[in-house]
């Protein structure tokens, strides 16, 4: 389960009270999915490379500024047209990924993969928490399969978690060897 790193008290107006926006390469933002997020979040421009190998490209919010939290933005080519997203945040050795919709096609099941992969060989992410709305057609579905890759669920007032309504999250805890640091911190 997920543990407790510390007792945080989040401020209305800052942390995680902002959550992942999406990007213009999105389908999602396209047909509006993601009504309602803060126009303060920053606009696409704001990310830049942080990493691309294979299929994968990492975005993120500058790095040397110290955000917190920092917007990461993993993008996975699954043809040349076309790409899987997973938008997140990344607060206090957790990564915050919004589960995209149609996240259990076969492509973004490895967009997944890769991404974590990624977070746990290149960050000193300690867990990874998935989400989405409570109110989705597929959240049966999404509970399963997402159970299945080891994901568990989080009680909602778990006080590690952001003041988000109506979502669920599920957490995927990586383990760390205390001896092994990661080659890159996002």
């Amino acid at each position: 389960m997920l543990p407790c790193y510390k007792s945080i008290t989040y401020k209305e107006q800052e942390d995680l009270t902002l959550r992942p926006r999406c990007c213009l390469q999105c389908s999602e933002s396209l047909v509006g999915l993601h009504r309602g997020r803060s126009s303060k979040q920053g606009d696409q421009d704001q990310l830049k490379e942080l990493y691309s190998a294979g299929n994968l490209t990492v975005l993120a919010t500058d790095p040397l500024l110290h955000q917190n939290p920092v917007q990461l933005d993993f993008h996975f080519r699954l043809t040349p047209q076309t790409s899987a997203h997973w938008h997140g945040l990344l607060c206090d050795h957790r990564l915050f990924l919004d589960i995209p919709y149609r996240a259990l096609d076969q492509g973004s099941r490895e967009s997944l993969t890769a991404t974590l992969e990624y977070v746990e060989e290149k960050t000193n992410v300690d867990s990874v928490l998935v989400n989405f709305q409570n109110n989705r057609n597929d959240r049966g579905a999404l509970l399963r399969a997402f159970s299945y890759m080891g994901f568990e669920v989080v009680r909602p007032d778990h006080p590690a978690l952001p003041p988000w309504n109506n979502v669920i999250f599920m957490v995927y805890p990586l383990e760390r060897d205390l001896g092994h640091l990661p080659s890159e911190t996002p």
